[in-house]
């Protein structure tokens, strides 16, 4: 397990990425706290199939924060989903962009040691960028 606390001003999703990669994470979960200057979120539209952007230029405290690490174009790459509430104490959530801007969070990577899954297209019922495979063991 790995554990720490991003950068001052730094851009969550790269911020996240350049530690699974400098600690040769390739697959594994990933959990945050903490609060953002900005926080810039997406959700997927099933009925157009297309992402819409969420973008708080505002702070918001992290309510939750979970995800994976896989493989992405034989990279670590951070998949992370997030709530988060602005100062009115409503939630918003959804897929994490680059663009959050970190105030202050704390993180915590559990690798998976079995094999890493790859994340591909999924050309068959929803067009996202799923696993590869069904099931991975450790």
């Amino acid at each position: 397990m790995i554990m720490g606390k991003l950068p001052f001003r730094g851009d969550l999703l790269r911020e996240l990425n350049r530690c699974a990669a400098a600690q040769d994470i390739q697959a594994g979960t990933v959990q945050v706290i903490g609060s953002l200057s900005r926080a810039r979120l997406s959700f997927f539209d099933q009925k157009i199939r297309a992402y819409q952007e969420l973008d708080f230029d505002a702070p918001h405290e992290i309510v939750s924060g979970c995800g994976t690490i896989s493989l992405r174009d034989d990279k670590p790459a951070v998949h992370l989903h997030l709530a988060v509430a602005g100062s009115d104490g409503r939630v918003m959530g959804g897929h994490c962009l680059e663009g959050c801007t970190v105030f202050a969070v704390e993180f915590v990577m559990v690798p998976f040691r079995g094999e890493a899954p790859r994340r591909g297209i999924d050309a068959g019922d929803t067009g996202l960028l799923l696993w590869e495979k069904p099931l991975y063991t450790d």
